[in-house]
């Protein structure tokens, strides 16, 4: 291990610090360009180490790099390109022409030969080795989410440049546009002192857009001078963008799923399909041009638009040659368009007719359409040929260049499209119609089925108070001996240091009586007091263990075939207001059921929202009877006829099936606090408590302190604080009242492993 460490480092050395350096086989003695995934591993551990001026030194550099990589990739390509033109001669052979003979074949081949070692000796003479520089898709996704910005804006901010943070976070914020975090950050900046409004950058903006939506600005002011100004120098920015796009797309064969131990195509077939694959990338170019920050679609019809903003700006401003000649070039992608036509014989009138005809298209939109509906031909001959799906992206392209052949199959291909979404409709609306009478099937089955009780209770200390029939109902059971009196009193203690005013309840410290104070804790908030140190860790475990307890024993007790899932857990205390006990008549909480919205008026339960319909088997722990009131009851569905009563008391339990054979209530508690611990199960996964399927509670977070979740709903940290978001709606449900949607989980994430810092050094070089 102490050797293959310092090979790392003799390496790193060679590579970095000495770069002429060499050994017994020489790899090379040209500068080599840091990696950039190197540099980004190095910044975000630094980043965790809260040392914010390596994670500056180290991210921009990575972000330097990797542009740097791009832009030398680039430069090699289209400088050997020139170098090797297949229209110069070859001794001997003059001009070779594929196809007229092996000789001439050989001389075809000899420039791409060169070609290639021209491109690989260039890229490795100024960035070294193309290995060096492979790096892992999920770093790929990291720049392309621009996650560096999210680092560096902390980093800056934690040494006070303000800035370059601030840039740095809207450069971020402008791809991640639904990431809260940073769109309170940015709001945070706008508050400080000494932020000025310029310091809200893209600090990736491309130039060709860049000088897009400068043009689009003035135009929308009707400053058209300046717009045409913009318009202009995001053509020819464009163009350039344009030509380094085209030529990157000229990379390694994706094999796009196929393993690529089994790909086996001939010479030319190899050729075709990777060539066919440089075409379409190429082709796709003028989609990624047309994407900007922000918005979720490319601009459409993108670069005729410039002309047609052009042809306008210069008419506004008395330049009628510009304005006719951006027609004309609009004109190129839109020969039937009316409106220009129109506007192009308006603009020779006042010009003249003869001046008018001398002034043409610009060539550079001549070639370039040129190029691209010849590389489109091949796409559809690849497409005919070899069923290479190509899709062009280009509105402008003319109808004829589709081959009639394949025109008329898209066409049947959208016609069977439509009719066979037609008959999925008609067999969707079939198969509810069938659900609805399977579920009115199973309801009626179910009315006769007799649930099962009295399996095993799993713990001996655990005792059957009362059954099913002894509580005048189905699905329910009395337990005692469920958790012992110093357990009672342990979460007793939890209850009180932790448990806050109208937890559970939307924030409503009375939600069901005025007359009483409720404050509750649930295990997540348990489980982060406790890794905060602000309540014992083995209290919150043992919250979690005992709910997870109460789960094994209905499960067995029950039968249940399917395991049954938390909804969800929560420690509650209802304490009595004194002062408002006086001719009390209302209820703790009143009567319901844990499924359905009882409709007591009628004798019916309807089962649907806002009702946690879900909800299958509910449990009560109770911790204590030192209070007055507080009886738990069974009632029939009229809400007043009570079936049975249960006085709570340290470790007795009822448990209960959730539906409408069991409505229940609270009685008044009319002196002192009556605490336990309410539990919510389904059978359904899809529903289960989303504290449960993270990593707080697995066994080594509890020894280790591990990751600690939260809803953005509940922070209000500033911009230091390290955290990312994880997407998807994270739903907090109440304990009885309709469930929140409040946006996305967010997790600390975890610095990369120190092994990734080893990979550079042991990577192949050449």
């Amino acid at each position: 291990f102490a050797t293959m460490e310092l090979r790392y480092a003799l390496t790193f050395l060679c590579l970095v610090v000495v770069p002429a350096c060499t050994s017994d086989t020489e790899v090379s003695s040209h500068f080599v360009l840091e990696p950039y995934d190197f540099l980004f591993d190095t910044a975000v551990e630094a980043y965790y180490k809260g040392d914010w001026l390596s994670v500056i030194l180290n991210m921009e550099k990575a972000l330097k790099n990797k542009a740097t990589l791009r832009k030398v990739k680039a430069q090699c390509r289209q400088s050997c390109a020139n170098q090797t033109a297949f229209g110069e001669p070859v001794a001997g052979l003059g001009v070779p022409i594929p196809g007229t003979g092996s000789v001439e074949d050989l001389g075809f081949f000899q420039k791409i030969l060169k070609r290639a070692d021209c491109v690989n000796s260039c890229e490795t003479e100024k960035v070294g080795a193309p290995s060096l520089h492979l790096v892992s898709e999920e770093i790929e996704l990291e720049f392309k989410k621009r996650s560096p910005y999210n680092y560096l804006q902390v980093a800056y901010f934690k040494i006070n440049k303000l800035p370059k943070a601030v840039a740095a976070a809207n450069t971020f914020f402008l791809t991640n546009p639904d990431h809260m975090e940073m769109r309170q950050n940015l709001d945070y900046y706008r508050m400080m002192a000494g932020v000025q409004e310029d310091d809200f950058k893209d600090l990736e903006a491309r130039p060709h857009m860049a000088q897009f939506l400068l043009g689009k600005s003035y135009y929308s002011d009707d400053s058209f001078i300046l717009a045409a100004e913009h318009f202009e120098s995001a053509v020819d920015e464009y163009f350039i963008a344009d030509k380094e796009c085209r030529v990157l797309c000229e990379g390694a064969y994706n094999y796009d799923g196929y393993n690529y131990m089994e790909y086996s195509a001939d010479l030319f077939q190899s050729m075709s399909d990777h060539y066919l694959q440089v075409l379409s990338c190429k082709q796709h170019c003028a989609v990624e041009l047309a994407l900007t920050a922000g918005r979720d679609k490319p601009f459409e019809d993108f670069l005729p638009s410039h002309f047609n903003y052009l042809q306008f700006s210069y008419y506004n401003t008395e330049k009628y040659e510009k304005a006719i000649e951006c027609a004309k070039t609009y004109l190129l992608f839109h020969p039937e368009d009316e409106v220009m036509n129109q506007n192009l014989n308006y603009y020779s009138a006042v010009l003249g007719e003869d001046k008018a005809a001398a002034i043409s298209a610009r060539q550079v939109v001549k070639r370039y359409i040129q190029q691209s509906l010849l590389e489109k031909e091949l796409l559809y001959f690849g497409y005919e040929a070899f069923g290479i799906t190509f899709v062009d992206p280009d509105s402008w392209t003319p109808e004829d260049v589709m081959p009639k052949k394949l025109r008329e199959k898209q066409k049947a291909e959208r016609e069977t499209a439509a009719r066979i979404t037609e008959e999925i409709g008609n067999l969707m609306k079939e198969i509810e119609n069938l659900v609805e009478e399977k579920k009115k099937d199973s309801s009626e089955m179910a009315k006769i089925i007799v649930p099962q009780e009295d399996g095993a209770l799993l713990y001996s200390d655990i005792k059957v108070t009362m059954t099913s029939k002894q509580l005048n109902g189905s699905q329910r059971v009395l337990l005692d001996g469920v958790i012992t009196d110093e357990e009672c009193r342990e979460l007793h203690r939890l209850s009180n240091t932790a448990a806050l005013k109208g937890d559970g309840y939307r924030g409503r410290p009375s939600p069901h009586s005025p007359s009483e104070m409720f404050q509750g804790v649930t295990v997540l908030k348990a489980v982060k007091l406790g890794q905060d140190g602000k309540v014992p860790l083995k209290s919150a475990r043992l919250f979690f263990d005992l709910s997870e307890k109460v789960r094994k024993v209905l499960e067995s007790y029950f039968r249940l075939d399917t395991p049954l899932y938390f909804t969800y857990s929560h420690l509650v205390c209802r304490s009595a207001i004194d002062e408002k006990q006086e001719d009390r008549k209302d209820m703790s909480h009143p009567v319901h059921v844990d499924n359905c919205v009882l409709v007591s008026e009628v004798n019916e339960c309807v089962k649907e929202p806002p009702a946690y319909t879900y909800r299958d088997y509910s449990a009560i722990l109770y911790l204590n009877e030192d209070f007055e009131g507080g009886e738990f009851i069974f009632t029939e569905l009229d809400a007043k006829t009570v079936t049975a009563e249960v006085h709570p008391k340290c470790g007795r339990m009822v448990g209960f099936g959730a539906g409408k054979e069991n409505p229940h209530g609270v009685k008044a508690v009319t002196r002192g606090q009556r605490c336990a611990v309410a539990l919510w199960f389904t059978l359904d996964p899809a529903h289960e408590e989303k504290v449960r399927k993270t990593d707080v509670t697995r066994r080594d977070h509890w020894q280790h302190g591990g990751t600690v979740v939260s809803t953005v709903a509940a922070q209000q940290e500033g911009p230091e604080f390290n955290s990312t978001i994880r997407p998807g709606s994270f739903c907090v449900e109440f304990a009885c009242s309709p469930r929140v949607c409040v946006g996305s989980l967010r997790v600390l994430r975890l610095p990369p492993t120190v092994q990734r810092h080893a990979v550079w050094g042991n990577r192949l070089i050449g």
